[in-house]
């Protein structure tokens, strides 16, 4: 009985960490990964999230307690494994999958990686920053700059996250470039409107994700959740208005 509690702590725990660092709000994790005990007949349980950890507590047939904790140290946006870990915790609910077989499908989703390749991600990239221009009542010329701008500064976002762990400076090197940028491709005619140019290409930017998230933790009373993230995303956009002010300093 003990190594089947600790199989089902394995696949609660690698479900609330995959959801976690993908994205996913503390109240859903808490949820799913509470079905997921009740569904191999745990009892007692109890699981308790934040942003930066996962606590879970089942009790073992003779009433003794166990329980797991894991650290998120790790945090990025991945929507498509949050919904891959949710499909998984609806096939063990409706299914006779065993816990090992949901280990084995936990691995497969722990070496998944993103299906777009760096120049779908820049074209993707650059084709948002390109219409959030238009949306922002610019020109066709504001287009084209807000694209190359967007799409450069995001890039070195991405690969600056990629070289620091130093929270906050990626967003805010991504900022700097995005505001150096748009100076540039105005003063070279490419682009008509710098304000709109810098305002389209930090969408990408802008925490609108952890903004929602916090907004729905609190709303869930998720309180410390909701709290801490929301003022993540604050200092996230305190770095990005940093950069963008400190380049529009020397105008």
């Amino acid at each position: 009985m003990e190594l089947l509690t600790s199989k089902v702590l394995d696949v609660c725990t690698g479900i609330g960490r995959l959801m976690l660092e993908n994205g996913a709000e503390t109240y859903r994790v808490e949820d799913t990964v509470y079905r997921v005990a009740v569904n191999y007949g745990m009892q007692g349980v109890s699981v308790f999230s934040v942003p930066t950890a996962l606590i879970i507590t089942v009790q073992g047939p003779t009433g003794e307690e166990y329980t797991r904790l894991h650290r998120i140290t790790e945090q990025k946006s991945n929507l498509g494994v949050v919904a891959e870990a949710n499909e998984l915790s609806r096939r063990i609910a409706k299914t006779d999958l065993t816990p090992n077989e949901a280990l084995l499908e936990l691995d497969r989703l722990n070496r998944m990686e993103s299906s777009y390749s760096p120049f779908e991600e820049f074209l993707a990239i650059a084709f948002i920053c390109g219409f959030f221009a238009i949306l922002f009542q610019g020109n066709l010329h504001d287009l084209v700059a807000a694209a190359i701008t967007g799409s450069i500064g995001y890039m070195v976002f991405l690969y600056s996250k990629k070289l620091t762990n130093i929270r906050f400076f990626s967003e805010l090197l991504g900022a700097l470039t995005i505001g150096w940028a748009a100076l540039i491709l105005t003063n070279l005619s490419i682009g008509h409107d710098v304000n709109v140019i810098i305002v389209a290409s930090i969408m990408t930017l802008v925490p609108g994700k952890a903004i929602t998230n916090g907004i729905r933790d609190l709303m869930a009373s998720h309180f410390i959740s909701g709290v801490s993230v929301l003022a993540d995303a604050l200092l996230t956009a305190a770095a990005i208005g940093i950069g963008i002010s400190t380049v529009l300093s020397f105008i």
